[in-house]
């Protein structure tokens, strides 16, 4: 395995045992939260938090459950669309409605998806050579994350309210000074 898979391995692991607590979008960038919510403001943030902005998916036994790439995709698939002014934050979105059916839970005044049965457990943890990552949940539903540019943000770890560092993978590689 590599240094860079073992370090992603490494910081990963304390999600292990933690629930997907609940997953909000900021933009097109998609955040979730791990662990106890604690309140903050108007909202709730986790013991620790994931904002994804590369390409990810969740896998399913039956296949992909959804993925950022649906994020743009109208939820209504026979609908005709003015592509000049469809907004995936002003219509409905495939990623949004796939995330409310495998999360079962919806705040409308925070827009976020909860797991309010407690079904998506991290249970095992994985890194790749690319700054790629793998969390499998409980219900065989796996997080893939999988870095697809050579320099902007991917991914980063982090406990919110806290002055931990965070752990950042950038262009498939680890932030200097993240090791």
């Amino acid at each position: 395995m590599s240094a860079i898979a073992d370090a992603i391995r490494s910081h990963l692991k304390s999600l292990l045992g933690l629930r997907l607590s609940r997953t909000t979008r900021a933009a097109d960038m998609r955040c979730f939260q791990f662990g106890e919510l604690h309140k903050i403001g108007q909202g709730a943030v986790g013991e620790y938090a994931l904002h994804v902005q590369c390409p990810w998916r969740f896998e399913g036994p039956e296949g992909i459950v959804t993925g950022r790439s649906d994020l743009w995709e109208p939820l209504d698939a026979e609908a005709e669309i003015d592509w000049n002014t469809w907004d995936y934050e002003e219509n409905e979105n495939l990623q949004d409605e796939l995330m409310n059916i495998l999360m079962q839970g919806y705040d409308p005044q925070t827009g976020s998806f909860s797991d309010d049965m407690d079904m998506l457990v991290v249970e095992a943890v994985a890194g790749d050579t690319f700054g790629g990552a793998t969390l499998t949940l409980s219900g065989g539903i796996h997080l893939v994350i999988f870095p697809a540019g050579s320099r902007s943000e991917d991914w980063r770890i982090f406990r919110p309210g806290t002055d931990e560092p965070h752990f950042v993978v950038s262009g498939g590689r680890i932030e200097a000074g993240e090791e």
